[in-house]
């Protein structure tokens, strides 16, 4: 989780201790929130190159980001072409992925599907977009958003969308519960193997 631009900069090893490919994970980066987008493309790729470096040692699948304003993308590939197989564009409060989508499309980007932030902003219309579950590369699953962060998969409304999302998918997703108090993970986790048992998924 890589959410502030100065302060992961500065991460050292007591931040990404050397012995973590070690630990037989898989990882992928979310990319800083506070992105410096207003310096223009160029200095947002420099950024992320940056960070790359840091991390290039845990050999990350994928880099997460919330989208930035409309055009913005296109100036950091221009930039940064090599990012184009890496970015996935999240679904987030401001922005739902409709409006930049032809820009996704044409960038060749992939999408990070936050389902909390779906069903807590009414965003379902994203997944009427022309080809949007071919580019799912990532989902984020709770039960929404609350006053006290993100909820446990107890608290989705339809557990049924769900299992509609996983059907449309090809199967090589990572999936991520994003849920930070241990006991609601724990709970959650159960709740989503027993889901993937009644609805006859596969799961590990």
């Amino acid at each position: 989780m890589l959410l502030e631009t100065r302060g992961c900069l500065e991460y050292d090893e007591l931040d990404l201790p050397a012995d973590l490919p070690g630990l037989g994970l898989g990882y992928h980066a979310h990319l800083p929130l506070d992105l410096p987008w207003k310096d223009g493309p160029a200095a947002v790729g420099d950024v992320i190159f940056a960070l790359e470096q840091k991390i290039a040692f845990l050999r990350p699948r994928g880099y997460v980001l919330h989208p930035p304003e409309p055009g913005d993308l296109s100036g950091l590939l221009r930039h940064r072409p090599g990012l184009s197989s890496r970015l996935w564009l999240e679904n987030t409060r401001e922005r739902d992925l409709c409006e930049l989508w032809d820009e996704i499309g044409a960038l060749g980007l992939g999408v990070c599907l936050d389902v909390g932030h779906m069903v807590s902003y009414g965003q379902e219309r994203v997944m009427d977009l022309p080809g949007f579950f071919e580019r799912v590369r990532i989902l984020h699953i709770y039960g929404g958003e609350s006053e006290r962060g993100h909820a446990g998969l107890g608290q989705l409304p339809d557990p049924n969308l769900l299992r509609d999302i996983l059907l449309r998918l090809k199967g090589d997703e990572t999936l991520v519960v994003e849920i930070f108090s241990l006991e609601e993970l724990g709970r959650s986790l159960n709740l989503l193997r027993s889901w993937l048992l009644g609805w006859g998924m596969h799961h590990d």
